[in-house]
C-alpha cells in the first residue's frame, strides 16, 4: 500500500464516506480536509492552501498523558495549530477505504496508532453508502509501568451557512456516548442543513466524558488554524484527564462564534498492554437537490450514529474480509495498491439520490457531470464488480434519457441526474451509442440478468440506427465531424480508428443480443454492417504497421495519396495509443477479434513501442510514425491514465503481460511516488514531466479493474475471485 511520512506533504488523502454520501480526506499529516458531505462535491470545504492542505479547523484528535510527574498533550497531527503542541511526525499508510496511521513522537510513552474507514462491501450497497466515518485508535503502553492516557476528538458544528442558530446536544447511551451539532435557524435551501455527531463507543476500559461546547473562537473576525482555541477543553483535561460533563445546549446568537464540542476516553493503560478507542463521526444532509438515498434509510443523525456503532464489528470484517481476497491473489504488489486506491471515487464521486437514482461523477470540481457515458465507459469496471444492480441502475438510466433520433446523451446532469447533456461542446458525439451497446452487453453477460437485457434491447436497437445514419461515405462505419468523441478537443474527419473500431465491436455484441432474443433480422443486419465495415477498417485505416488516426476519403490510400493528402487534412497518419480500443473490449467481453489478429499484434506492438516509449509516464495519446509527440492539441500530447491502462490490457490479452503491465506501473507510479496524489487523480498529465493537467477524482482512471479481468483469462484464482 502506498506509505508516507507526514513531511511529504501528500494532496489528497483517503476519501471517508459512503456511496452516494460526501466524504472528508484523512490526510498523511492527521488532519481532515476536503468535505463534500454537505451537498457540496464540486467545491469542497478545505483548507486555505490546496497546495498544502492543512485541515478544516477544529476536527481533530489528541492524546493527554500524565507519566513520571509529567503532564503532556499532544494533537495528533503535524500542521501547525495554534500554540498547542503536535507530534513529530506521521506514518502513513493508504489502502482504500483503509487509512492507517502511526503518531511518532520522542516525548509521548505510548504508541498511539490509526486506522480509519467507511465500510465498503461487496454487493451490499446500504451498508457501503452511510454517511459515516470510524475512527479506531490502538494505543499501547510498552512499559513496565502503568500509564494514564485520555484520548480526545473535538468537532465544531458548521450546520448552516451562518453560526446563529447552532447548538450541540449531548446523548449519553449503554453503548456510546454521543455529541449532535445543530443548528436551529437554517434556511430551507441552505445545502449546509443538516446534523452531525461524533460519537465514542464504550467499552470496560475506558472512562467516557464530554465538554459539550465552547467558542473555539478566540478573537473577533479572525479563525484559521493559527488562532484556534482549545483552552476551555484542553485546562479541563489537565486537572483530571477527564472533560467535565457539562453541555448547556445554549444556541449561538452571535457571530465570531465556532462552536466545538470534544468527546474524550480515559485509560489506566497497564504495563505491556493495549486499549483500543473508537469514534465515529456521522452525517445527515439531506438537502441535495434530488435528495439522499439515506435519507430513505435513517430519519436523522441520531439513528445513523446508533446504527454504525450497532453494526460496527460486523461492517469493519466485511469491509476487511474481500479486501484480504484481494490481497491473496497472486498478483504484484504495486498492482494491488493500485487496484484498491484506484477505488476512491467510488466515495468522492458518486450520487446516490431519494428515488435511487445512482451515477458516478465524471470530474466532481472540474466536470461535475453524472454518469459521463464515455468516461463511464472506462470507469464502471468496478462498480459492475462491487455492486452490479447498481450499475444497471445507471445504465437504465441512460436508456430512459434517450433522444428520440436515438442518440444516447453525454451526461446525465450538471451535479443532478435528471437534465441529461448531448455533449460537451454542442457536437453530437460519434462513440457514445458504441459505448452505449457495449456497457449493456457486457453489464448483461456479467450478471446474466435477462429482464435487464430485454428492457435495453429496444434502446440498443436504435442506438444502432442512430450510429447508422452517421455513415455519410458509405464504408459502414461511423463519420467522425470534429471534436465529437471522448478527446473532445482533438478533431477527426472522415473514418477514425477510435470511433470505427468501437462501433465493429458494438456490432459483434449486438449481434449476440439479437441472437438471444431471437431477432433474425437485426442478427443478419449486425453480420453485414460487421462484414463491410470491418473491411474498410483495415483498408482505410492501416499504415505499414498500425492503425491511423483517421482517413477522409471514400476508399484507402496509395503512398502517392496519402503524401499528398496528409497536407489537404484528408488523412492523419498518427498513431493512436486509443486505436484498438475496440479490440480491448472485444476481448473482454468474448466477442473475438475485431480486424486481423496479425494487424492487432503488428499494431499493439507499434504503439508499445511508440506511445508506451514517447513518455516515463504512460502512454501518450498520439505520436508520428518517427515517434514524435502531436502536438497539434493538449490532448494528443499527453498521456491519459484510462487510455494507458486500456492499451495495457489489451497487451496482456495479445501475450505482452510483462510490457502491459510494466506501461500501467509507469502511471501508477507517477500518482504514487512522483505526483504524490494517489486519491486525487486526473484525467490528463503531462507526457514530459508527470505533472496533472486536467481533472480532479477521476472516474476514467478506475478502468485500472480491467487488468484485473484479462488477468482472470489465465489466472482461476483471479477468476474465483472476479466470478464469485
Amino acid at each position: 500500500m502506498p506509505t508516507y511520512t507526514s513531511d511529504q506533504n501528500i494532496k489528497s488523502g483517503i476519501p471517508l464516506g459512503g456511496l452516494g454520501a460526501g466524504k472528508f480526506e484523512l490526510m498523511p499529516s492527521g488532519v481532515l480536509d476536503h468535505f463534500t458531505f454537505l451537498n457540496n462535491a464540486h467545491k469542497p470545504l478545505s483548507s486555505e492552501d490546496p497546495k498544502s492542505p492543512s485541515g478544516i479547523c477544529g476536527f481533530h484528535f489528541g492524546a493527554f498523558v500524565k507519566d513520571k510527574g509529567k503532564k503532556i498533550t499532544k494533537i495528533l497531527q503535524t500542521v501547525p495549530l495554534a500554540q498547542y503542541s503536535t507530534v513529530d511526525s506521521i506514518k502513513f499508510n493508504g489502502s482504500f477505504p483503509f487509512a492507517h496511521c502511526e503518531y511518532l513522537d520522542d516525548e509521548l510513552p505510548v504508541k498511539i496508532e490509526l486506522e480509519a474507514f467507511s465500510p465498503l462491501i461487496r454487493r451490499d450497497e446500504k451498508n457501503s453508502g452511510l454517511p459515516l466515518a470510524f475512527f479506531r485508535f490502538k494505543l499501547t503502553n510498552p512499559f513496565s509501568r502503568t500509564i494514564p492516557v485520555t484520548l480526545f476528538a473535538t468537532g465544531r458544528n458548521i450546520i448552516g451557512e451562518w453560526p446563529l442558530g447552532r447548538f450541540n446536544q449531548i446523548n449519553d447511551t449503554t453503548g456510546a456516548l454521543n455529541l449532535y451539532f445543530f443548528n436551529k435557524k437554517t434556511q430551507s435551501q441552505d445545502p449546509s442543513a443538516g446534523e452531525m455527531s461524533l460519537s465514542l463507543l464504550k467499552n470496560a476500559h475506558i472512562e467516557a466524558s464530554y465538554l459539550g461546547e465552547w467558542n473555539m473562537q478566540a478573537r473577533p473576525f479572525v479563525f484559521d488554524r493559527l488562532s484556534v482555541s482549545l483552552e476551555d477543553m484542553l485546562n479541563a483535561l489537565s486537572v483530571e484527564g477527564a472533560l467535565p460533563n457539562s453541555n448547556s445546549e445554549k444556541v449561538v446568537q452571535a457571530e465570531s462564534t465556532q462552536l466545538a464540542g470534544a468527546l474524550a476516553a480515559k485509560i489506566l493503560l497497564k504495563p505491556k498492554t493495549s486499549v483500543t478507542v473508537t469514534f465515529v463521526y456521522s452525517w445527515f444532509f439531506p438537502n441535495f437537490g434530488e435528495g439522499r438515498m439515506y435519507e430513505t434509510w435513517f430519519r436523522n443523525v441520531a439513528d445513523i450514529a446508533a446504527y454504525g456503532i450497532e453494526k460496527y464489528t460486523f461492517l469493519h470484517n466485511q469491509t476487511k474480509g474481500w479486501l484480504k481476497e484481494l490481497q491473496g491473489l497472486g498478483i504484484d504488489g504495486w498492482l494491488k495498491d493500485a487496484l484498491v486506491n484506484n477505488l476512491y471515487p467510488l466515495s468522492s464521486g458518486s450520487i446516490w439520490t431519494k428515488r435511487a437514482r445512482f451515477s458516478l461523477i465524471e470530474s466532481p470540481e472540474t466536470v461535475p457531470l453524472s454518469g459521463t457515458l464515455d468516461v463511464r465507459f472506462y470507469g464502471s469496471w468496478p462498480l459492475l464488480y462491487l455492486f452490479p444492480q447498481l450499475e444497471l441502475k445507471e445504465m437504465l438510466q441512460f436508456a430512459e434519457a434517450q433522444r428520440p433520433q436515438g442518440y444516447i446523451p453525454h451526461d446525465l446532469g450538471s451535479r443532478r441526474t435528471d437534465l441529461p447533456s448531448n455533449s460537451t461542446n454542442g457536437l453530437f458525439w460519434k462513440d457514445l451509442n458504441s459505448k452505449f451497446i457495449l456497457l449493456t452487453y457486457r453489464d448483461f453477460i456479467f450478471t446474466k440478468d435477462e429482464g435487464f437485457l430485454k428492457r435495453m434491447y429496444p434502446f440498443v436497437k436504435k442506438a444502432f440506427y442512430w450510429l447508422v445514419a452517421t455513415d455519410k461515405n458509405k464504408d459502414f462505419l461511423p463519420d467522425n465531424e470534429g471534436a465529437d468523441q471522448t478527446f473532445d478537443l482533438w478533431e477527426f474527419h472522415g473514418t477514425n480508428s477510435y470511433t470505427a473500431g468501437l462501433f465493429l465491436a458494438g456490432l459483434l455484441a449486438l449481434e449476440k443480443m439479437a441472437g438471444l432474443l431471437k431477432d433474425t433480422d437485426m442478427e443478419e443486419e449486425a453480420k453485414e454492417w460487421f462484414k463491410k465495415g470491418r473491411a474498410s477498417f483495415e483498408k482505410k485505416l492501416w499504415h505499414k504497421h498500425y492503425f491511423m488516426a483517421y482517413n477522409n476519403g471514400r476508399n484507402g490510400l496509395s503512398n502517392y495519396q496519402l503524401s499528398h493528402q496528409v497536407k489537404a487534412q484528408k488523412i492523419n497518419i498518427s498513431c493512436m495509443a486509443a486505436q484498438l480500443t475496440g479490440q480491448w473490449v472485444a476481448h473482454l467481453l468474448g466477442l473475438g477479434y475485431i480486424v486481423s489478429e496479425d494487424k492487432v499484434k503488428k499494431a499493439l506492438a507499434t504503439i508499445l513501442n511508440l506511445n508506451g516509449g514517447a513518455s516515463s509516464f504512460g502512454a501518450v495519446n498520439s505520436v508520428g510514425p518517427n515517434g514524435e509527440k502531436d502536438k497539434t492539441n493538449p490532448h494528443a500530447e499527453n498521456v491519459w491514465f484510462g487510455i494507458t491502462y486500456s492499451v495495457a490490457c489489451l497487451a496482456i490479452y495479445e501475450g505482452f503481460e510483462k510490457e502491459g503491465l510494466e506501461l500501467a506501473k509507469k502511471a501508477w507510479d507517477n500518482a504514487a511516488l512522483h505526483a504524490l496524489n494517489p486519491w486525487n487523480q486526473p484525467d490528463m498529465v503531462s507526457s514530459y514531466d508527470g505533472n496533472y493537467l486536467f481533472g480532479d477524482h477521476e472516474m476514467r482512471n478506475m478502468v485500472i479493474w480491467c487488468l484485473l479481468f484479462s488477468l482472470a483469462k489465465k489466472d482461476k484464482k483471479i477468476e474465483k475471485f472476479i466470478g464469485d
